[in-house]
């Protein structure tokens, strides 16, 4: 028992037995009636269509685009900061505050992370409308709360020896809690905040697919009107700027003992509040409840949702993120391990950024051209792009892993493969599977998106109660799916800490 514990390297290939059911399905799916549109697709990828004015569009959307994402993610990691701080022991300590609070912060930021944010902008658009200000919002509540349980996690791991020494000079509290928390802060913000922006950015890409605005609305019309060749202009000036965003993080280097900077932060963190403040402010009492007049309608709208039907939806839902999850740990590794030479982890590099870049409704909605909607489509598609995120991370970890043992097995004459898998991989199984744990959670959260395209789960319900104005089934609904990804969370960080 003990071997399989600690046999990382068979943990990581042993998720891929889901393709046996999934790839079972699909088979029996198949039709080849969408094969010509899907070569159409694929080929268009080569030849975008280029003209002036597209190239206005793609301005004026990536434009709306930026705006959304970066307001959405300014306030969402400077709120998540604010909540991070209060929802963290260290804060409890300083000013001597019952740990009641502190659970019930915690247990509140759990409740609004547990719902994607795809999941928020359809709700809100069904109350207000489309709207500009719903994109913003409907990332930033999720957002605030994942922000918040980073920040709350890293400033925990202050050494309580600190905070004891500063106690013992009798130092003002507010500046006890600023002096302990400063660096910590700076430090997650650097390796994770702006990572963060890239990840609100293709959020608001998914959020315009259903009608928001920015990039995601082009790539949607295009697609609907099978324009492929313009759907694909609208995708490579989104990798564009993606890359350009991520080599311009690189570059930007942090200062913490630069006066100037900690000033600027400070005036850049107040002057959002209070904007965000008026803001919401007015957005609340300067749009109508266009489907939702009062909370009473919540107990006058009739439910014809099913116990057993309800329950089928919910296991839908759990199989669903068990498959997605098992592709996107064991693929990686698999794929790598098997094409394991230069030019053949080019392409798996270039098609794994493609899986990244290309929205996961866009993929699924390809897929359907040749494949009934099912649970197994949903999960490939889902599995598909979480997998292109993971190999990344997979890339990245090998690049920089001392090969040592890798040259040295190859030497002996043991097979390239096989010196790959124990010489390297091995190596990187543990951290590996530790990030997989933590990818989960988002995969768990993201089965809505696929399945409100695939007609499948939870997602899929939440669509049809939303259209019929059945709020007590939304209610119901919103209640499994957070459960479903509380739970989740949990035997995920349980799975994660016993690996790291």
């Amino acid at each position: 028992m003990n071997k399989l514990k600690l046999n990382y390297t068979s943990l990581s290939f042993l998720p891929i037995l889901v393709c046996i059911p999934l790839g079972y399905q699909l088979i029996n799916n198949i039709h080849f009636g969408g094969f010509k549109l899907f070569q159409e697709f694929l080929i268009s990828a080569f030849n975008p269509k280029i003209d002036n004015e597209i190239i206005i569009t793609v301005i004026k959307r990536l434009n709306e685009t930026i705006l959304i994402g970066f307001f959405s993610w300014l306030v969402s990691i400077i709120f998540g900061t604010i909540f991070g701080i209060i929802s963290s022991n260290i804060f409890y300590k300083i000013f001597n505050i019952p740990n009641f609070f502190y659970h019930i912060i915690r247990f509140f930021l759990t409740i609004i992370r547990s719902i994607h944010e795809v999941v928020w902008g359809i709700l809100l658009m069904q109350i207000y409308g489309i709207n500009f200000s719903i994109g913003i919002i409907a990332i930033c509540i999720p957002y605030i709360a994942v922000n918040s349980k980073v920040f709350a996690e890293q400033l925990e791991t202050i050494d309580y020896k600190s905070f004891e020494s500063i106690n013992q000079i009798n130092a003002p509290k507010f500046s006890s809690l600023l002096t302990l928390i400063w660096y910590p802060i700076i430090n997650t913000f650097k390796n994770f905040g702006l990572y963060r922006l890239e990840c609100s950015i293709r959020s608001t890409v998914i959020l315009g697919l259903f009608g928001i605005g920015g990039i995601g609305t082009s790539i949607f019309l295009s697609f609907q009107t099978l324009n492929f060749r313009e759907l694909w202009t609208y995708l490579w000036s989104l990798a564009i700027l993606i890359i350009l965003s991520g080599l311009i993080f690189k570059k930007i280097k942090f200062n913490t003992t630069n006066k100037i900077l900690s000033i600027f932060f400070i005036s850049v963190f107040f002057i959002t509040i209070l904007i965000s403040f008026s803001y919401f402010l007015y957005f609340i009492f300067n749009n109508n409840f266009e489907n939702f007049n009062s909370a009473s309608s919540l107990f006058k709208s009739s439910s014809d949702l099913g116990l057993f039907d309800f329950l089928k939806l919910i296991l839908e839902t759990i199989i669903l993120s068990l498959l997605s999850t098992g592709t996107a740990i064991s693929l990686p590794p698999l794929v790598i391990g098997i094409f394991n030479n230069n030019t053949s982890k080019i392409f798996i590099k270039i098609f794994a950024f493609l899986l990244r870049l290309i929205p996961t409704p866009i993929i699924l909605l390809t897929l359907l051209t040749f494949n009934n909607p099912s649970v197994s489509l949903a999960a490939l598609t889902l599995g598909l792009h979480n997998a292109g995120i993971t190999s990344k991370l997979l890339f990245k970890n090998l690049d920089s892993q001392d090969k040592r043992n890798y040259i040295a097995m190859k030497s002996l004459g043991i097979s390239k493969k096989t010196s790959w898998l124990l010489g390297l991989f091995s190596q990187q199984a543990k951290s590996y599977l530790a990030y997989c744990a933590y990818r989960s959670d988002i995969i768990i959260r993201e089965t809505a998106i696929v399945g409100v395209i695939g007609s499948v789960g939870l997602g899929w319900q939440l669509q049809e109660s939303l259209s019929s104005f059945a709020w007590q089934e939304v209610t119901l609904v919103l209640i499994a799916y957070s459960s479903i990804a509380i739970v989740g969370e949990l035997i995920n960080g349980k799975i994660k800490n016993s690996l790291t």
